[in-house]
């Protein structure tokens, strides 16, 4: 086994969150300093450090040591319940605020907020990173999106003189969920390239993504796949206990996007199957649940539809393992190709079957079918058909069996995370090998 390295970690977001962008970078720290390494994460709410390898027995808590900043945005209120500060402006300029608003946010958004709106944030990581005294890291990593904390970790690296690694959880620039237009493109860009010649490796989630950022800009790129944490899932108890009788539930706890990752097809499916609450039930969490509401209304399966708030992780996780099936939103095109989601890989883990909607031919469904793990369906018609096969499944034995526990092997954070560390020791390697020759 390879020594182990001072990794520094550059994420806007605080490690410590639920979200989903702070979890890739929190199963990283913790699962890096359980091999021996010290590892540190700079982030808008300042530097958390891990400790040094398991002699650190707390370090493995996210928040261990964190320096945070009152938030200047929040005002007292006053002892009547009111918030303090300027007074209701009069409705003249209220309305005038309304009109302008919209036009004031293309602004700030198109043209002030380059590369995104975490920009205005990059002085506070940059004074943060002081907080990282004489403690020296031998590389760096940062993980974006927002991809302004890259600016952050560029300067670190040259400043330290140290080797730094590119992690995309998403794409920039190539992605096909670019949204800003042609013109403010072509000045990103030009920004990603200029960043990425002095960046030493570029990770991401998949191979056609990687294999994207080695066309698009000639650089080293390699895939560190999410994972999924196996101490994040509860112990699985017996299909016969937890999952017995009707209706089948059908569970997804993630957001909804209209006309890319939606669940309209299933629900012309449900709407052709004539099919009561008592036999099937959709449960469905998020913040844009109205969205799946709506879409049910529409096709008249609302009684089949449970909806409820955005749950905490540890929540969210114990839903997916209480499923008996485990709806996977994937967009049906070709730009979807090598997206995987953190999402596919707690499925596999909770080891439910899997309902895939989505483009056929990307990296998500050749796992799903590689493992055995699902169905693959778009037409109502075929999801009809997995529905039912599932339903007979629950009328004669009164549940749906967990997959094997082969769905997920070689497919943990942990795994991951090891993969990531022997890529950092070899870059330290090269670079002391550079600098020796």
């Amino acid at each position: 086994m390879s020594p182990p390295l001072n990794l520094l970690i550059v994420c806007y977001h605080d490690p410590a969150s639920n979200l989903v962008g702070a979890r890739r970078v929190r199963k990283l720290a913790e699962n890096l300093t359980a091999s021996g390494c010290s590892v540190k994460v700079l982030s808008r709410v300042g530097v958390t450090s891990y400790g040094h390898g398991l002699q650190s027995a707390g370090a493995l808590a996210p928040g261990l040591q964190v320096a945070v900043q009152q938030d200047s945005s929040v005002r007292p209120a006053r002892s009547d319940g009111t918030a303090t500060g300027r007074a209701r402006a009069p409705g003249r300029v209220m309305r005038l605020w309304s009109k302008a608003r919209p036009k004031l946010t293309w602004v700030v958004r198109h043209v002030i907020a380059v590369p995104d709106r975490e920009v205005f944030s990059v002085r506070t990581l940059l004074r943060h990173s002081r907080d990282l005294g004489e403690w020296a890291p031998e590389v760096l990593v940062v993980s974006g999106p927002p991809f302004s904390a890259f600016f952050v970790a560029q300067r670190i690296a040259r400043q330290r003189k140290i080797p730094w690694v590119a992690d995309y959880r998403d794409l920039w620039t190539v992605s096909s969920y670019y949204l800003l237009g042609p013109v403010r493109r072509r000045v990103d860009r030009a920004l990603e390239s200029r960043l990425l010649r002095t960046a030493s490796l570029v990770t991401t989630v998949s191979q056609p993504l990687a294999d994207e950022m080695h066309h698009a800009f000639d650089v080293r790129s390699e895939v560190v796949f999410n994972g999924y944490d196996p101490s994040d899932l509860a112990a699985l108890a017996p299909a016969s206990e937890a999952h017995s009788g009707l209706p089948l539930r059908i569970v997804y706890a993630g957001e909804i996007y209209e006309g890319k990752r939606d669940p309209e097809p299933l629900f012309r499916a449900l709407a052709s199957m004539g099919l009561g609450p008592e036999q099937v039930l959709v449960e469905c969490h998020g913040d844009t649940v109205h969205l799946v509401e709506d879409a049910a209304r529409r096709h008249g399966v609302e009684r089949l539809v449970r909806c409820g708030p955005r749950l905490p992780h540890a929540e969210s996780v114990a839903l997916q393992q209480g499923a008996d099936v485990l709806l996977l939103l994937m967009w049906n095109d070709l730009g979807e190709r090598g997206v995987y989601t953190g999402k596919l890989f707690e499925y596999l883990g909770a080891r439910r079957p899997i309902l895939m909607l989505g483009f056929p031919g990307g990296v998500a469904a050749d796992l799903i079918r590689s493992r055995g793990a699902g169905v693959i369906a778009n037409d109502p018609e075929d999801i009809a058909a997995a529905v039912r096969q599932w339903l007979v499944l629950k009328e004669e034995t009164g549940v749906v069996p967990l997959l094997p526990a082969t769905v997920s092997s070689g497919l943990t954070s942990q795994e991951q995370s090891e993969r990531l560390r022997l890529l950092c020791v070899s870059l330290i390697s090269n670079t002391s090998q550079e600098v020796g020759g």
